[in-house]
């Protein structure tokens, strides 16, 4: 197994328990208004402010479309299991749907960290940190596709030089 592998795997862990923990705080905080979470550290650096906020559901694109508005941290543990139970990417096709969610996912995070910075002025350590695991997961899921298929010229080229050392 690839250490990008490895990497890539611990990355969604992180993630899925970072999801897990953003659900149980939001969830705690809508049934008791006087819970304080470890990850609230201030008034302006309030991980729970930011749950419980329109944007904490459904990344407050969902309240626009639909009656449906999950927790984000809901669907953080839905895409990093998803993510998890697509690794190893055996096709092509897999590997490149998982690099496109990774991808997905960052253009989320900075939705996401535009709305934490400038609309709800806040700073949430743990959406931060997320943040950081999208990074890492698309970068790794990156150097996996790279590694498991090289671009055709590159498998063009070695099969070219084979056949050239057999004249």
């Amino acid at each position: 197994m690839s250490k990008s592998l490895l990497r890539f795997r611990g990355w969604c862990l992180v993630g899925l328990l970072l999801s897990v923990y953003a659900t149980y705080v939001e969830l705690r905080a809508e049934k008791d208004a006087d819970y304080v979470a470890m990850c609230d550290l201030s008034p302006k650096i309030s991980c729970t402010a930011v749950f419980t906020s329109n944007y904490g559901k459904g990344f407050g694109l969902t309240q626009h479309f639909t009656s449906w508005s999950p927790p984000n941290g809901v669907l953080g543990i839905g895409f990093y299991m998803l993510l998890l139970l697509m690794a190893p990417p055996r096709h092509r096709p897999l590997a490149w749907l998982q690099l496109i969610l990774c991808f997905a996912s960052n253009l989320l995070s900075v939705y996401l960290a535009y709305l934490l910075y400038f609309v709800l002025e806040d700073l949430c350590v743990v959406c931060v940190s997320i943040y950081v695991v999208n990074f890492f997961c698309l970068w790794e899921s990156w150097q996996i596709y790279k590694l498991l298929w090289p671009s055709d010229a590159k498998v063009f080229s070695k099969a070219q030089n084979g056949f050239d050392k057999n004249k």
